[in-house]
């Protein structure tokens, strides 16, 4: 009796996550991105920075699955490896953007006025620059190195949550139960916060997954160009950047790297769309 109670309940479910195949794609392929990465000292032998210049330039075979480089260093150890920088890469800059952007979204929604149009202001004189130029002017000034360059990515990052926030906030903060705490005696921040950004967190949590391919694509064409991560760090754009120098007769150096940042993006695409399609109201309605 247990089996056959179990079997109607687990049947919508699986039928449910069937409408969503891009999120179910979508966090299959993140998922092992970041398996792969937390898992890497497991999954290979090899040492992603240790120099053996008698296998340099191998290509891909039973001992190198996917060849050496230029150093002789195993190529899949090193694709492996960068899977936690650009991990690492993808926490910090979009909970950096997340930190700055919604508190500044929330109070301008709220408040309106002036404090609206300063942030808005801002926010549009960040947009007026192309994310990747304002990225490299920022790490110009700064200086070459992982922490400016996420420190560049956010920045270029926050005025899309400033506005996707400022614009939950203008339709929440005009809804019932938003009016009856305020009536009850609520605090302002109680408010903004509590009632109000909690309940806008779907459609953020949506950008942010979206955010995080594009995260991985400037960080990886900032390190492509030399501006961000250094050789000899496992990075996936900064590996591409050395192998273009051997694409003659190494094609794999950029392919495999090239590859990884694909299918990765691919992935968080997916996982953002699938989520969106979940999590949107008129389309949970009609199951």
């Amino acid at each position: 009796m247990t089996r056959a109670a179990t079997k109607p309940s687990q049947q919508p479910r699986r039928r449910k996550l069937l409408r969503y195949p891009n999120l179910v794609i979508g966090a299959v392929i993140t998922l092992a991105v970041v398996l792969m990465g937390l898992a890497a000292p497991l999954l290979t032998s090899y040492d992603p920075y240790l120099q053996n210049l008698g296998d340099s330039l191998q290509l891909p075979s039973a001992a190198h699955l996917f060849g050496t480089d230029e150093f002789g260093r195993d190529l899949l150890t090193r694709v492996l490896y960068g899977a936690r920088i650009s991990l690492l890469e993808v926490t910090l800059s979009v909970s950096l953007a997340l930190a700055i952007g919604l508190p500044l979204g929330v109070v301008a929604g709220y408040f309106g006025g002036v404090v609206d149009q300063t942030i808005t202001w801002c926010a549009d004189i960040l947009y007026a620059f192309p994310g990747i130029v304002l990225a490299i002017l920022i790490v110009s000034i700064l200086g070459t190195n992982l922490i400016n360059m996420l420190i560049a990515i956010s920045v270029f990052s926050i005025p899309g949550y400033i506005r996707l926030t400022r614009s939950l906030t203008l339709a929440l903060k005009e809804l019932q139960y938003t009016e009856a705490a305020l009536s009850l005696g609520a605090s302002v921040p109680r408010i903004m916060f509590l009632h109000i950004l909690r309940n806008a967190l779907a459609p953020i949590l949506v950008q942010a997954t979206l955010t995080a391919g594009e995260v991985i694509l400037s960080a990886a064409g900032l390190s492509f160009l030399g501006l961000g991560v250094q050789p000899p760090a496992a990075e996936w754009g900064a590996m591409m950047s050395e192998g273009r120098n051997y694409l003659g007769i190494a094609t794999h150096l950029s392919l495999f790297p090239g590859l990884a940042i694909t299918f990765t993006v691919l992935g968080l695409n997916l996982l953002g769309d699938g989520l969106r399609d979940r999590l949107d109201p008129r389309f949970r309605g009609r199951l």
